[in-house]
């Protein structure tokens, strides 16, 4: 008899954690598990996926908000008991939680990947409150960081295993060979956490004294009409670009000068890591929970600053676009490839999820 998993997350329209889902999910399938795919929202699928994926949505239940809760994780319960599967694996943790909560009882593995800084994430009170009554029934745990797996008490850890992010080699273009771009790039949400504030205040300093480059930051989010007034207050309308998000990233991004990761705190950062298996040269703040301490060796293979530090990111970016420094980095960087693409971090998620009784 084949063995069965479900995943389940909020959804699949954009996101690291939904990046790492699709690598999982067809690695899964490629094994001849039999793999069903639950989000709790119903929205536009932005990653391919396997056909043989069975994918079921869920979606809004009511207009009330903490019905609405209810009765979708409910219906997800429901599911999951008729499907009978071996192991259930949730992300990111403020999914997961509520995934644990739901299958009280019914007897099924459940296991949850944590994908940000538990000092931080997630944020809202009583989910945090409920991590610590459910995270005693979870079956496993994966951290991306030992800096994240150290929050929890020794009990918790025990359960609990860091595993890296699997890079799809197929998505990686190779590195890029000429002149680079004038083109300092950034990615992800347009929220808080990122500090895209950072980011562009500092290349407005450095545009100053080095001229010529333009700053291109990717994604969407609820900070957009702020950080689109802070470009236009520090007078930088014209060399700061926000295009949203963009299927081919990392074409976009591979000719350009640096890639730059300003965030306040994160787990382990996928485009950062996809950007240094392309050999781009980065600069990234050292933001718990560690990823990109564990990523980056300092003027080595990129460069690393402490986080809101915007004159320590204005130096980085001097010394990133020095011809030999650039190249140092990116094919320093390049090197990283060989750990994270390959099928060896998807046998550990494999054998911590079916091999761990």
């Amino acid at each position: 008899m084949s063995k069965k998993m479900v995943i389940v997350t909020r959804s699949m329209f954009a996101g690291g954690s939904e990046r790492v889902i699709a690598q999982l999910a067809n690695y899964f399938v490629s094994k001849e598990i039999e793999c069903t795919l639950i989000t709790i929202d119903n929205e536009k699928i932005l990653y391919d996926l396997d056909s043989r994926i069975s994918i079921i949505p869920i979606g809004k239940k009511t207009d009330g908000k903490g019905a609405d809760k209810f009765k979708r994780y409910k219906e997800l319960r429901k599911i999951i008991t008729r499907i009978k599967p071996d192991v259930v694996l949730s992300m990111p943790e403020d999914i997961g939680i509520y995934v644990i909560l739901a299958l009280l009882g019914t007897g099924i593995s459940v296991y949850v990947s944590e994908r940000n800084n538990p000092w931080v994430m997630p944020d809202v009170k009583v989910t945090r409150i409920l991590r610590t009554l459910m995270y005693p029934f979870v079956t496993g745990l994966v951290f991306q960081t030992e800096m994240a797996k150290s929050f929890f008490s020794k009990s918790i850890q025990k359960k609990g295993v860091v595993i890296g992010n699997p890079v799809d080699a197929t998505r990686i273009p190779a590195p890029f060979k000429g002149d680079r771009k004038k083109v300092i790039v950034g990615a992800g949400r347009l929220d808080k956490q990122k500090n895209f504030s950072l980011l562009i205040s500092a290349f407005a300093e450095f545009s100053k004294e080095v001229p010529g480059y333009e700053l291109c930051i990717y994604g969407e989010g609820r900070l957009r009409e702020q950080l689109e007034k802070e470009v236009d207050l520090l007078g930088v309308a014209d060399k700061v670009h926000l295009p949203g998000r963009k299927n081919n990233l990392l074409e976009l991004m591979n000719e350009c000068s640096m890639f730059v990761l300003s965030s306040d705190y994160e787990g382990m950062p996928n485009v950062m890591i996809e950007a240094m298996c392309m050999g781009m040269p980065v600069i990234s703040t050292d933001c718990p929970s560690g990823g990109p301490k564990e990523l980056i060796r300092d003027h080595v293979n990129g460069l690393l600053i402490s986080v809101g530090d915007k004159e320590a990111m204005v130096t980085a970016m001097k010394e990133c676009v020095e011809a030999g420094n650039q190249k140092k980095f990116a094919i320093n960087a390049y090197q990283i490839k060989q750990k994270l693409v390959g099928e060896e971090i998807f046998e550990e998620w494999y054998r911590f999820l079916f091999q761990k009784k």
